[in-house]
């Protein structure tokens, strides 16, 4: 094969840079730019409002006030003044104050009054602008009312203009429920989903705080906003300094945009996006995420620096950061020995990007993928042995990497040298060591063969336990253990098999047994490991909606010989998961309850199973939106993503208090509350709390190593 390109580990999430805001733009391409549907904004009270005027002047009408375009050649006249403005809004509102911009080409003076009114018929005065001496300008005016108005009607009243005869002209007319500030206004914010109810709060909170182990990867959010548009928004970080002169560089604190995405048909902030420039609209606002790479060699202190938000114009937020690094240290990911096995589809990367498969341009797509993974401690690389091992759930169907040929004489001949490249690939990439082979157990009983006599690709039953399983699958077995003992990977292969009932089960492993007894099989399943008793399951992975005593009563053993115990989640329980539209702390909880139970690790059907298009709309059937992926194209991380990860660090820092005797004295009571019953039945302001008393139980316990 063509040696594929392997980046260095750092070059990871920053493969695809779109430039936003440029003032000129080529055309998308669905495959390679990311866009939302819809650009994220405060709910706008005059949306679909109805305009009346007491007149115009030619074409132009009252549609130009509330079309978001701060243009001065795109403005409402009438000559005659008083020139009256009526707005009918679509129901009742609280008010409070008002912007208004007019006519700016030129020096002009306008002066004004505008009304509110519950019925249209009964007005009072909620600002009175009569004496106005200021000109208009490209910044507008924000009008506060004298007091907040319950109302559905407004009118703008144009009494005077410094121009004689020129009339009234307003360009673009705004109320809201707060007095909103001029120029780009921000604040930091949890790292939780930002929405249009959320994001506006107290500007005087703009530090970042946190506290890290060394070696950890931290994550902080912040949320900008404008009442106007703000064009061409970027991103740069400081290096963190401490005050002993100790440095974490700039190149670690890595600033990205907050992308929305369809989630079951509603906008969710997901996407992490390296995006140069982006820009932000009248009445937007949007979500910046943080995130800072501890060095492993950092030294203990407090590292502050400044994220700067910055526009066109010169307009500018900034938001101190202040990161105070521990004395404990997390182990590189590799060393990690929480069990991280989150399937990869190689086919859908191909298909969304254009290339063919296993092609040098399709392992350079892949390598930052897997190596991203790889970076979260992945132990298993996902290979299949047969075409459609799921039969066809996906959007993308799975082929297989070992061609099987059927010669004229009835012998067979297996094609191993997919396997081998993809393989040797994967572990370059740093995954593994285990490889899950799927699967002698297909989801319809269908295997695919090619007839070497013809060329064509035959269609064969064979159902675990039925004599066509055993001559389909025996002669494969026993050449396949051969080729694996070749290339030294017989010890970490895996029949793998998903969600099988104990007869199949049986019947497989009986399969592997006989024919290639090197060879272990791996499932994850609904029942516990004694429901397979008398089968050797050395990789089991439990349903988290099954998981009782009886089952984890049985990893310890498990664990002694040297045998695999985990869980996993995928198109359900509702709660906790890695949805598009899952609350943050759903993720990080997954990560403690592994810990809390004492469980070997997490699983999880689809690393990058996309839809046709994830950049536009997560959905995937009858599926909850993001349950196929948690990567985005680019490749894009997510919010999820990182929460997730950041669970399995949590996770781990629990493992070095645990093997340092020095988890305290409230960290083991707050495990305790990890039960999956009582987090299914909560709600995410209860989900949140116990994450955050975890988050402080490893703190404190953290503290007290030397």
């Amino acid at each position: 094969m063509a040696k594929p390109l392997l980046l260095p580990v750092g070059v990871l999430m920053s493969a695809v840079i779109t430039v936003w805001g440029a003032s000129e733009q080529a055309a998308l391409n669905w495959r390679y730019d990311t866009y939302e549907p819809e650009t994220p904004m405060f709910a706008n009270p005059l949306k679909d409002a109805k305009l009346s005027v007491s007149g115009q002047w030619g074409d132009r009408g009252p549609g130009f006030v509330t079309d978001g375009k701060i243009e001065a050649g795109n403005h409402w006249a009438c000559e005659q003044l008083p020139a009256v403005l009526t707005v009918e809004m679509r129901e009742k509102q609280t008010l409070a104050a008002g912007r208004i911009w007019f006519y700016f080409g030129e020096p002009r003076v306008y002066k004004f009054f505008i009304e509110t009114s519950a019925d249209g018929q009964a007005w009072a005065r909620a600002a009175d602008w009569t004496k106005n001496e200021k000109p208009a300008t490209a910044e507008g005016f924000v009008v506060p009312f004298e007091k907040p108005v319950e109302a559905r009607f407004l009118r703008v009243t144009v009494t005077d203009s410094s121009v004689r005869g020129a009339g009234a002209h307003i360009v673009e007319f705004q109320v809201s429920s707060s007095v909103v500030v001029p120029g780009l206004r921000g604040r930091a914010v949890p790292t939780d989903r930002v929405t249009a109810e959320n994001a506006l709060g107290d500007e005087a909170l703009k530090t970042w705080r946190a506290t890290a182990w060394r070696n950890e990867r931290v994550h902080g959010q912040f949320v900008v906003w404008a009442s106007e548009a703000v064009p061409q928004l970027r991103l740069a970080c400081t290096a963190l300094r401490s005050a002993k002169g100790a440095e974490i560089p700039a190149a670690a604190v890595s600033p990205r945009f907050v992308r929305y995405v369809l989630a079951d048909k509603k906008m969710a902030g997901d996407i992490l996006d390296t995006a140069e420039r982006v820009d932000l609209p009248p009445n937007g606002f949007r979500p910046v995420w943080l995130t800072v790479t501890v060095p492993a060699k950092a030294k203990t202190g407090v590292y502050r620096g400044t994220l700067t938000v910055t526009g066109t114009g010169g307009r500018a937020a900034e938001f101190p950061l202040e990161l105070e690094v521990l004395g404990a240290k997390l182990p590189d990911p590799d060393q990690w020995p929480f069990f991280l096995d989150l399937w990869q589809h190689p086919w859908a990367v191909a298909r969304y990007h254009g290339v063919k498969p296993f092609s040098p341009e399709h392992y350079r797509l892949l390598e930052p993928i897997y190596r991203e993974l790889a970076n979260a401690g992945q132990k298993v690389l996902t290979t299949t042995i047969t075409d459609l091992p799921w039969n066809h759930q996906n959007f993308d169907a799975y082929h297989t990497m070992i061609r099987h040929v059927k010669n004229a004489d009835g012998t067979w001949s297996f094609d191993y040298a997919l396997f081998d490249e993809y393989v040797a690939f994967g572990r370059a990439c740093g995954i593994g060591p285990q490889i899950h082979c799927y699967t002698m157990a297909t989801w319809g009983n269908r295997v695919f063969y090619t007839d070497a006599k013809t060329g064509d690709t035959i269609a064969l039953t064979a159902q675990p336990g039925k004599p066509e399983h055993e001559a389909f699958w025996g002669p494969f077995l026993k050449d396949f253990q051969k080729h694996l003992a070749k290339k030294g990977w017989a010890d970490d292969t895996y029949i793998a098999m998903d969600e099988r009932g104990r007869e199949e089960t049986q019947a497989t492993a009986d399969c592997v047994k006989m024919y290639a007894p090197r060879l272990k099989i791996s499932m994850p399943g609904n029942h516990p490991p004694s429901h397979f008793k008398g089968i050797e399951l050395a990789n089991y992975c439990q349903f988290i909606a099954h998981i009782d005593e009886p089952f984890l009563s049985e990893v310890p053993a498990r664990r002694e010989r040297a045998m695999v115990t985990t869980y996993y989640v995928c198109c359900g329980p509702r709660r906790p998961n890695t949805f598009a539209f899952s609350p943050t702390s759903e993720q990080v909880w997954l990560g403690y309850y592994a810990a809390a139970k004492g469980l070997d690790g997490f699983l999880r059907w689809a690393f990058v199973n996309w839809p046709r298009d994830p950049l536009f709309d997560s959905s995937f059937g009858p599926w909850p939106a993001g349950d196929t992926f948690l990567l985005y194209p680019g490749p894009r991380s997510s919010v999820r993503w990182e929460m997730l990860r950041d669970g399995i660090e949590e996770a781990e820092k629990i493992r070095v208090l645990r093997e340092r005797k020095a988890v305290g004295q409230t960290l083991p009571g707050v495990l305790a509350e990890f039960d999956f019953k009582l987090a299914e039945k909560s709600d995410t302001a209860a989900l949140d709390a116990l994450v955050g008393r975890a988050r402080s139980a490893v703190e404190t316990a953290a503290r007290t190593l030397p």
